[in-house]
C-alpha cells in the first residue's frame, strides 16, 4: 500500500511538474540577448553571441564585451589624446545602432585655442587677416565614412558622421555657446557639403551657396517644431532647430537633436552633446540617457531611419558614444 501510494505520489508529482513547466512562462533571467563577446586584453577578437540576460552584467564586467552584435567600424581619426571612430552594428541587413565612438581619452587634451581648425575661415572684415574667433566656423571637425560593408550592404542613407567639437560653443549667445560636441550623421555625399563654400552671407556662408540652404522641404518632410533660424554653415548646410527644446525657452542644454538641410533635402540628422554630459557620463553622476526623435510625416527617400538618439558610456571599455537607434524601414513619400 505505501508503495502504491508512493508511486501514485510520484506520477502525480511528475505529472504536475510537465503540466507546470508547459505553463509556466520561461523566466527573464533565460531569455537570451545578442552580446558581442570580447575577451580581456583582446580588443580585436570580437564575436557576436547569443548569450541568457541573467550572465551578461558579469561578462561585461569581467571583458571588453558590448551589447548588440558586433560593430562594423569604419574611418578613424585622433582628437585630443584619443580617437573618433564611426561604427554601425546591425541583424542582418537590418541597422541597429549608427554611431560615433569616443575613446575617453579623447576627453584629455582637447584643443582649445585656437577654437576651429581653420578650414571654413572668411576675411569679412576684408582686414587682410583672418580673426580665428570671428572669421571661422565649424569647430574642430573630423569627417568619417562608415564602414564599405555597412554602406554596400544596408538600405539606410545614413554613409558617414561629421563630429565637431566646438570648444567656445556657437550661436545663439546664452544658449549654445559653451564647449560641446556636434555629430552629424550626414545622409548626402561629402562631396556636396564640401561644396558649401564660406563667405560674407549669415554665418560665414558664401554669397552664391546660401540661397541654397534656404530652400525648405515640403511640409510633410518636416517635423512643425522645426524652424529656419538662419544658421545656414559652409561645409555643413542649414539647421533647422526644435523650437521646443528646454535650453531655447530658458532650460538646460544637455543635448538636443536638430535636422540639416540643403537645397530643399534633410542632409542630416544632428544630436548635440554638451561636454558636461560626456563628463557626468564618465564619472557615474549621469546615466546613459535616449530621446525620442521627432518624426516628420513623410521621408524622401526610403531606408531604414531611426527613431531615437542617445549618449551612453561603456565603462568596461572606456568608450563615449552617441548613436542613432531603434531603426524602423519607411517607404518614400
Amino acid at each position: 500500500m505505501k508503495i502504491r501510494m508512493a508511486l501514485w505520489g510520484g506520477a502525480l508529482l511528475v505529472i504536475a511538474l510537465v503540466f507546470g513547466a508547459a505553463a509556466m512562462p520561461a523566466s527573464a533571467g533565460s531569455a537570451k540577448v545578442t552580446v558581442c563577446k570580447v575577451p580581456k586584453g583582446e580588443p580585436g577578437n570580437e564575436k557576436t553571441v547569443r548569450l541568457p540576460a541573467a550572465s551578461v552584467d558579469a561578462l561585461l564586467a569581467s571583458t571588453l564585451s558590448y551589447k548588440g552584435p558586433c560593430a562594423q567600424y569604419g574611418e578613424s581619426a585622433s582628437l585630443g589624446k584619443g580617437r573618433l571612430t564611426a561604427f554601425s552594428q546591425t541583424e542582418g541587413k537590418r541597422p541597429e545602432v549608427v554611431g560615433l565612438l569616443l575613446k575617453d581619452s579623447t576627453f584629455d587634451g582637447l584643443p582649445y585655442e585656437p577654437p576651429s581648425s581653420g578650414i571654413w575661415c572668411f576675411d569679412k572684415d576684408g582686414n587682410g587677416t583672418v580673426d580665428p574667433h570671428r572669421e571661422c566656423a565649424g569647430g574642430h571637425e573630423r569627417a568619417l565614412h562608415l564602414s564599405p560593408e555597412f554602406r554596400s550592404k544596408v538600405d539606410t542613407p545614413f554613409t558617414y558622421v561629421l563630429a565637431n567639437w566646438n570648444p567656445m560653443g556657437h550661436l545663439p549667445p546664452g544658449v549654445w555657446d559653451m564647449p560641446h560636441f556636434d555629430v552629424h550623421f550626414y545622409l548626402n555625399e561629402n562631396s556636396e557639403r564640401l561644396a558649401i563654400r564660406p563667405g560674407p552671407c549669415p554665418q560665414l556662408t558664401h554669397c552664391d551657396d546660401y540661397p541654397k540652404g534656404k530652400i525648405m522641404p515640403a511640409e510633410r518632410y518636416r517635423h512643425p517644431d522645426f524652424i529656419d533660424v538662419d544658421a545656414v554653415e559652409p561645409g555643413m548646410g542649414n539647421h533647422l532647430i526644435d523650437s521646443k527644446t528646454p535650453e531655447m525657452n530658458g532650460g538646460e542644454f544637455t543635448t538636443t537633436f536638430i535636422y540639416g538641410i540643403w537645397n530643399g533635402d534633410i542632409t542630416f540628422y544632428e544630436p548635440m552633446v554638451n561636454l558636461n554630459q560626456f563628463q557626468g557620463l564618465r564619472d557615474g553622476t549621469i546615466k546613459d540617457t535616449c530621446v525620442p526623435i521627432k518624426l516628420p510625416q513623410a521621408w524622401q527617400r526610403a531606408g531604414w531611419y531611426p527613431t531615437r538618439y542617445c549618449v551612453r558610456h561603456r565603462d568596461n571599455r572606456d568608450e563615449s558614444l552617441t548613436t542613432l537607434e531603434k531603426f524602423v524601414y519607411r517607404k518614400a513619400g
